[in-house]
């Protein structure tokens, strides 16, 4: 078998899952845009939403049994909606390591930079690679699915559209109290997940999420297993690394990581349009939240 061929399959992992987590629906979107177009709201708007906010108030002794699931379901959309109206242009500068059944060696090491314009619009920039050449087509297939799937997420977005949730139990995840969730897709869907999710007890964000497709995306692909990872970006939160990980028939063990690295943002002008590259402020922004477990660290 030619080492192509173990790359190509690598890819069919890497695109069989192109997960958004924390988007919203189209529903939830056009909600959103109504809302711009309105340009203020109404007392009793801003009355429900006060309403709204106290009832997703975190309380000391709150933990989403099955009785109260669908109200934390309903606070994880109220916050995922909220975020939404946070997003503003950015450029993410991120790494991507492509693994065989050793960690310790790296087949492959690129690095991209993926620049998103709400509220839909994605492109990305190759700056550079290491080691095999086809790690680079993989990266940018990777990229060309992701965006062509930013405008469109509805389908695979964590919500109750797709999904349906069930509480597991509560623990402390990075030093966060969190509830537990278990994934349960509504639909045979090679593109949802059978797995869990860690939301944040006092914001309703999530901050972590694991598991394997409900379809496996190839006969090639075995024992896929995924995690999603998410952190603070200036005031936005965002997925900021993931891993993905399969066996792959006749090659073993194939694993991509993705961590972010850096995130740059575009200054708007005051007619709301975006400025040429040149008036692009460049100052890095530290991203805040932990990878998750199984991450190596990075050798520099």
């Amino acid at each position: 078998m030619k080492c192509s061929s173990y790359y190509v399959n690598l890819a069919l992992l890497s695109l069989a899952l192109p997960l958004m987590p924390g988007s919203l629906s189209s529903q939830q979107k056009l909600s959103a845009q109504n809302l711009e177009a309105s340009g203020a709201t109404s007392e009793s708007s801003r009355q429900s939403n006060r309403n709204s906010n106290e009832t997703c108030a975190p309380r000391a002794d709150a933990s989403p049994a099955s009785s109260a699931i669908d109200g934390t379901v309903a606070c994880m959309a109220q916050a995922a909606f909220q975020n939404q109206t946070r997003l503003r242009p950015y450029t993410v500068t991120r790494e991507y390591e492509l693994f065989g059944q050793k960690r310790d060696k790296t087949r492959s090491r690129v690095i991209a930079d993926v620049t998103f314009h709400p509220p839909d619009s994605k492109s990305y920039r190759i700056q550079g690679t290491e080691g095999s050449v086809i790690g680079e087509k993989i990266v940018r297939l990777v990229l060309e699915r992701e965006a062509a799937l930013a405008k469109n997420s509805g389908d695979i977005d964590i919500s109750e559209n797709n999904y349906d949730f069930q509480f597991m139990r509560e623990e402390v995840a990075s030093g966060r109290r969190c509830y537990v969730l278990q994934l349960l897709p509504k639909r045979k869907d090679k593109n949802l997940l059978r797995g869990t999710i860690w939301v944040d007890a006092d914001t309703y964000l999530i901050r972590r999420t694991e598991g394997e497709p409900l379809k496996s995306p190839s006969w090639w692909l075995r024992d896929l297993h995924i995690v999603f990872v998410y952190g603070q970006v200036s005031e936005m939160w965002l997925p900021t690394s993931s891993e993905f990980t399969a066996k792959v028939r006749l090659f073993g063990v194939s694993t991509m990581l993705a961590h972010d690295l850096g995130y740059s943002y575009s200054q708007l002008s005051e007619a709301g349009t975006i400025p040429a590259v040149r008036n692009t402020q460049l100052a890095q922004t530290r991203i805040t939240g932990s990878g998750p477990p199984g991450l190596p660290p990075k050798a520099r």
